[in-house]
């Protein structure tokens, strides 16, 4: 009696074992599918630098995507990167390769406009083919940081992404910031400016000190 009730019991566990541990293993291999499928990632590299008023500094526009269910890439994309206009001016951008990848004869046409405080980038693959489904820089964007910038951490922000696949349907897409540190010095009249001069020594003190030197080496050689 006690034999025959534990087999089913025995079988009914053994069962429950495999059913979790198959949802488990199901799961385990869907979740980087549902996660990374269908999203592109747009990012500014590097996430955070340190710059100096009156300097250009160069960030990336970094796209990362890997294409469809059924891989298929995308071949548009667009974005806008929103910075403070007293801070930073765009002084050029350079379109890169990313869209092309995967066809050596595929060209990536791009455009840019620069409006107050933001930049707009946008791109399209030509032959369209299986599209691009790779983690490489979409663009490049220069800018001049203003000698009067104050110190402060400046925020670079992308918003209205855009990514396209070759099928016409839209990715989902993450959005990733930059922060530039900006380094100042202030001066007497409480502006900031960058400047070489020694901190705490203006031009009159050191010209009255290199005055008072000559005068006492004048005195010391009539003394002699």
């Amino acid at each position: 009696m006690f034999e025959r009730s534990r087999l089913p019991t025995t079988a009914l566990a053994l069962a429950l074992v495999c059913a979790v541990a198959g949802t488990v293993v199901v799961g385990t291999f869907a979740a980087p599918a549902a996660a990374g499928d269908n999203i592109a990632i747009f990012a500014l590299d590097p996430a955070e630098t340190d710059a100096e008023v009156g300097e250009t500094i160069e960030i990336d526009l970094v796209v990362s995507t890997h294409g469809d269910y059924v891989g298929d890439g995308i071949d548009e994309l667009s974005a806008t990167v929103v910075y403070d206009a007293d801070v930073f001016s765009v002084a050029e951008v350079t379109h890169g390769e990313m869209l092309a990848h995967g066809d050596p004869d595929a060209e990536v046409t791009g455009s840019s406009e620069v409006a107050d405080g933001e930049v707009t980038i946008s791109q399209e693959r030509e032959p369209s083919g299986d599209g691009a489904a790779t983690t490489e820089p979409a663009a490049t964007i220069a800018f001049d940081i203003a000698p009067d910038a104050p110190t402060a951490n400046e925020t670079l922000e992308i918003t209205d992404a855009s990514a396209i696949l070759v099928s016409d349907y839209p990715q989902g897409t993450i959005e990733r910031e930059s922060t530039v540190s900006i380094d100042a010095v202030e001066t007497s009249s409480g502006s900031s400016a960058s400047t070489d001069a020694v901190p705490g020594v203006g031009a009159i003190p050191v010209l009255a000190l290199g005055g008072a030197g000559l005068i006492l080496y004048l005195v010391r050689q009539g003394r002699s």
